[in-house]
């Protein structure tokens, strides 16, 4: 036998209500877990990354001063320094946005080298 059609209660159109977790709260702190340590790490590895942020500028400065010197003498640019400009000036922003707490991603040797797609 065939199933008659049941008519549509106007309650199946009600969107459907979203609860919150009791005692969690939609914040922008960081959640570092239990263990304090957390935090320390998190300082040593700015540490860390700060050396070697100062390492980067240093190879950028060498790598400005290459390319300078390719356009004075062989009147164009150099690809191979300015892709790894490129990919340089990617990892040192990748560098400032973990240091100011933007993201919690740290860069490389952690993610690919390279500019994110």
């Amino acid at each position: 036998m065939a199933k008659k059609p049941t008519a549509k209660s106007v309650a199946d159109d009600v969107e459907p209500t979203v609860l919150e977790e009791p005692g969690r709260e939609e914040t922008s702190e960081i959640d570092w877990g239990d263990d304090d340590n957390n935090v320390w790490m998190r300082g040593l590895w700015m540490l860390v990354l700060a050396f070697l942020f100062g390492i980067g500028e240093f190879v950028l400065l060498v790598a400005a001063v290459l390319q300078f010197l390719w356009l004075l003498f062989g009147k164009e640019r150099n690809k191979p320094i300015a892709d790894f400009g490129a990919d340089l000036s990617d990892w040192l922003a990748r560098i400032a946005r973990f240091q100011t707490g933007t993201t919690e991603d740290k860069p490389f040797p952690f993610t690919k080298w390279g500019r994110e797609s």
